[in-house]
C-alpha cells in the first residue's frame, strides 16, 4: 500500500468523522470560535476585499477558467491535460452537489454579507477553489519550469483557495466546518486522481 492511498484512507475517515460531528452539532464550539475569530475585526473595507477573493471560488469566475484551460492547453499540444482540469474540477462540484442533498444542513444563523441559497455542507467555493488551484498545482510540479517559479506559482495557487475558503466564514455563508470539509473533499479526490494518473499515465 503505497503513500496515496494511506492518504486517501486517512481522509476518507477524517470526512466520516467530520460529517458525523456535523450531523450530531458537536462541532458548533468549533464553528462558532472560527466565525468570532474571523468577524473580530469586521468592517466595510475589509468586507470589500473578502468579497473579491471569495470570486475566485465562484461560478463566474471557475467557469471561464476551465474553458480557458481547455483552450490553452489545445494551443500548446496538451489537450488532455486542459480537459482533465476541466473534468476534475466538474466532477467535483457534482460531488460536492449530491453531499449537500444528502447531508441537508442549513446556512449559518449569523449576519449573511453575500446572499447564498442551498444548503451548507460542503463549501461549494472551497471545493471549487481547492479543486482548480490542486489540479494546477500538480500539473506545475509535473512540468519541466524553473524550481523557483514552480514554488511560487504553486504557492500562490495554495493561498489562493485558502483565501476562499475563510473568506466564506468571514462573510456568513458557511461554517468552517463547512469549509474543512471542502478541502478534505478536494484532497482525496486529487490524491485518487494522481493515483491513478500514475499508473496509467493519462496526461
Amino acid at each position: 500500500m503505497n503513500r496515496k492511498t494511506i492518504g486517501i484512507g486517512l481522509l476518507s475517515l477524517a470526512l466520516i468523522i467530520l460529517i458525523i460531528l456535523v450531523e450530531t452539532n458537536l462541532i458548533a464550539s468549533f464553528d462558532s470560535a472560527v466565525y468570532n475569530l474571523l468577524s473580530s475585526n469586521m468592517s466595510d473595507g475589509l468586507t470589500n476585499i473578502v468579497k473579491s477573493i471569495t470570486f475566485f471560488g465562484d461560478v463566474k469566475f471557475i467557469v471561464p477558467v476551465l474553458i480557458l484551460s481547455v483552450i490553452i492547453g489545445a494551443a500548446l499540444n496538451e489537450i488532455k491535460s486542459g480537459a482533465i482540469v476541466a473534468i476534475f474540477v466538474i466532477v467535483s462540484d457534482l460531488i460536492k452537489t449530491i453531499l449537500k442533498i444528502i447531508i441537508h444542513r442549513p446556512r449559518p444563523e449569523v449576519l449573511h454579507l453575500v446572499q447564498e441559497g442551498g444548503f451548507s455542507f460542503p463549501s461549494g467555493h472551497t471545493i471549487a477553489a481547492a479543486s482548480l488551484s490542486g489540479i494546477l498545482i500538480y500539473l506545475i510540479l509535473k512540468s519541466e519550469m524553473n524550481k523557483n517559479l514552480k514554488i511560487v506559482l504553486s504557492s500562490i495557487l495554495a493561498l489562493m483557495a485558502l483565501l476562499v475558503g475563510l473568506s466564506r466564514v468571514y462573510l456568513g455563508v458557511h461554517y468552517a466546518s463547512d469549509v474543512l470539509g471542502g478541502f478534505i473533499i478536494s484532497s482525496i479526490l486529487l490524491l485518487t486522481l494522481i493515483s491513478i494518473n500514475e499508473k496509467n499515465e493519462y496526461f
